[in-house]
């Protein structure tokens, strides 16, 4: 299937669209979304820093530091 996206502004509730060749005689679909305004710059720079915040789970949270190590050297001793 092939398609096309053209962006244009309505102008008195019209648009107007040049098809090529292999389209001509075919039956069409015409599909019509609104645009969504232009996103606002932000402010600053975001970050997903802290948001899984909700699932941490504090008890774990002291073995972190040395989770990697134990896991890798553990494998390591076995090899």
């Amino acid at each position: 299937m092939e398609a096309i996206r053209e962006i244009q502004t309505v102008k008195n509730g019209e648009v107007q669209l040049q098809l090529p060749k292999q389209f001509w005689g075919q039956e069409v679909e015409i599909i019509v979304l609104a645009m969504r305004p232009a996103a606002t710059p932000s402010m600053g720079k975001k970050s997903l820093r802290g948001i899984l915040k909700h699932y941490a789970n504090p008890a774990l949270m002291e073995k972190e530091q040395s989770a990697w190590f134990d896991s890798v050297g553990e494998s390591d001793e076995l090899g």
